[in-house]
């Protein structure tokens, strides 16, 4: 006996080739069971699909605005360490003894003739200004992440006030200020950008 040969009679389970069926033949235009019909929404590009879980998240925080953030907490924690060493030789400076003494006589030799109080109090305002600024800029940092004009014109207004004291000492003699002068026009050139600036124009979670 030979055997049956498949019918090519819709309404008598379709036409069968290659091992499947083919498309618009099986009975009701229902496919058999683990066939689908090659639909281009059902892969790459459906919201529902695995595929689609790969991709960016367009609400993520932009490249420029993490840039910043980053440059924050380095810059940050750079003051707070220099804030922290000005008041160590304030202390110092302040202090009676040997060590006292050796601090003075260094102010002596770079021209600042100082007694021991006035040391003190110039270290500790030289401290001040950078530990300040660290302060802020962590916490600002630490709220970059939230999508608020708000942030984004703190951090644009705090950037230009330093920038400002970063001039103001680079006119007086301190040319040491350039470097960290031209990263701050950097965060505030970042901060002012297009992709920047509609990412924080938009309301949402923080991230």
């Amino acid at each position: 006996m030979y055997p049956q040969q498949p019918s090519n009679d819709p309404n008598q389970g379709g036409q069968y080739q290659g091992g499947r069926y083919t498309e618009g033949q099986y009975p009701g235009d229902q496919y058999p069971p683990g066939q689908y019909p090659q639909d281009p929404a059902y892969y790459g590009g459906h919201p529902g699909s695995p595929s689609g879980a790969g991709r960016g998240n367009a609400d993520g925080m932009p490249g420029t605005a993490v840039t910043v953030r980053v440059l924050m907490f380095i810059g940050g924690a750079f003051g707070l360490l220099f804030g922290g060493l000005m008041w160590l030789v304030a202390a110092m400076a302040a202090s009676g003894g040997q060590i006292g003494e050796q601090v003075r006589r260094a102010l002596e030799d770079t021209g600042m003739a100082m007694s021991g109080a006035e040391a003190a109090t110039f270290f500790g305002v030289m401290g001040a200004v950078p530990f300040v600024y660290g302060i802020v800029s962590i916490v600002l940092a630490s709220l970059m992440g939230r999508r608020s004009p708000v942030i984004l014109w703190a951090v644009v207004v705090f950037q230009a006030l330093a920038a400002l004291v970063l001039v103001i000492n680079l006119f007086t003699g301190g040319f040491a200020a350039v470097i960290p002068l031209l990263f701050t026009i950097a965060m505030i050139v970042l901060m002012l950008l297009g992709s920047t600036r509609a990412y924080y124009s938009r309301s949402g979670s923080s991230h």
